[in-house]
């Protein structure tokens, strides 16, 4: 009886393991994704923010990396939201898996607005996120809509369209 609470233990330590090493790979990804984006200059006096929707692992981990960096010469700020609705302006919002079902609103609700839409859950490219996070074996990849990033008016470098998996 205690292997099997040990095994279950260590099993569940694993499962906590690897949910906290994907946020922090995910926080690196969109600190890139920021990076590489090209922004509109009249912005340039703002904070850039980041909102992350139903995903409080991540908005820590992107906290605690982006506090010190920042995308030009903007200071990076992380709002967090429990939906997609109502968000105010935002350059990057990642909607978080357990939320994909917003997506399509999210998307409506953010027409015209320059924001690089970005989720966590695999093909909502297809409902008009401009990228997708896709973990395939334990590694993290991503799906990359580059119509869909034109569509709010903002374009990625090249260096992050052939990192990801281009889809249309």
């Amino acid at each position: 009886m205690k292997k099997i609470i040990l095994f279950g233990l260590l099993l569940f330590i694993g499962v906590i393991g690897s949910q906290a090493q994907m946020a922090k790979f995910q926080a690196l990804y969109l600190l890139q994704f920021a990076k590489n984006t090209s922004w509109p200059t009249e912005d340039n006096a703002k904070p850039f923010v980041i909102t992350v929707v139903g995903d409080n692992a991540l908005a820590s981990e992107l906290k605690s990396i982006a506090s010190s960096k920042t995308v030009g010469s903007r200071k990076i700020e992380v709002a967090e939201a429990a939906t997609a609705s109502g968000l105010s302006k935002s350059d990057i919002i990642f909607l978080g898996e357990s939320k994909s079902a917003q997506m399509g609103s999210l998307v409506s609700a953010q027409s015209g607005n320059k924001v690089l839409i970005v989720s966590g859950a695999k093909g909502m490219c297809s409902q008009g996120a401009g990228i997708s996070f896709v973990p395939e074996g334990g590694k993290l990849n991503f799906e990359i809509h580059e119509g869909n990033i034109a569509k709010n008016g903002l374009k990625v470098t090249q260096k992050i369209v052939q990192l990801g998996k281009q889809v249309f």
